[in-house]
């Protein structure tokens, strides 16, 4: 029996193909971007050529990066983040927080005219983290008996994005809470790619929207099929 526009909207990415087929579109997007951008140039955020009509600049600087080490990092925190959440979150909520991500970013470049330049896929990551975190705090398609635990599970995955947020903009790295990993955090530092973070900030905020206005379409396009009247 084919699903009604809700029910596919809802339903959960059990299959590890699935999983697999999204994990390696997003690293081929970062890989075939960067060769690109490598080659001819032109895909990263400037804002002097954006002014001067290269909009496309908005959506290609979120798929190319400031070197290997930076690309690396966002294509790994992605294939970890895709399959921590695989049976868990509705597919279509997952596309809808990344997208969303997409967006709250683009959104941030035109608005912000100290931001000179930018590139990454890192505030994108931030809002498929919080709209996965809001999906499972929603319950995302789950049955009664799981929802507690996948309640609970979102909470503290939007409460250690807003801990990380709280850190960025009160302490900063100076005071790095974690001595054992100082070694680690200050080699990561010390590469050649800077950290823009109203696009993190951004993207999360993108990425709960786009999955609060997907659920709510959803919610209401099943309200209107339980009103349709039913063939006699």
């Amino acid at each position: 029996m084919p699903l009604s526009m809700p029910d596919r909207c809802m339903h959960r990415l059990r299959s590890e193909g699935s999983v697999l087929v999204a994990a390696l579109g997003f690293v081929l997007l970062v890989c075939g971007a960067q060769l690109v951008s490598d080659r001819y140039g032109g895909l990263v955020f400037m804002r002097t050529t954006f002014a001067a009509g290269a909009w496309w600049q908005l959506g290609t600087s979120q798929w190319v990066h400031f070197g290997g080490i930076h690309a690396a990092l966002n294509v790994v925190s992605m294939l970890l983040m895709l399959w921590a959440m695989r049976g868990l979150v509705a597919g279509a909520l997952q596309g809808a927080a990344l997208v969303g991500g997409y967006v709250g970013v683009a959104a941030v470049l035109v608005l912000d005219p100290a931001c000179a330049y930018y590139a990454g896929a890192s505030g994108a990551l931030h809002g498929f983290w919080a709209g996965n975190a809001v999906a499972l705090m929603l319950g995302s398609g789950a049955t009664w008996r799981r929802y507690s635990a996948l309640r609970w599970l979102g909470g503290a995955m939007l409460g250690a994005m807003l801990a990380k947020f709280g850190w960025q903009h009160g302490a900063g790295p100076a005071s790095f809470p974690l001595p054992a990993l100082e070694p680690l955090h200050s080699y990561l530092g010390g590469m050649n790619f800077p950290v823009y973070g109203p696009a993190h900030t951004a993207g999360a905020a993108g990425g709960v929207v786009a999955v609060l206005v997907l659920v709510l379409v959803v919610w209401l396009c099943g309200l209107c099929q339980w009103w349709a009247p039913r063939a006699p």
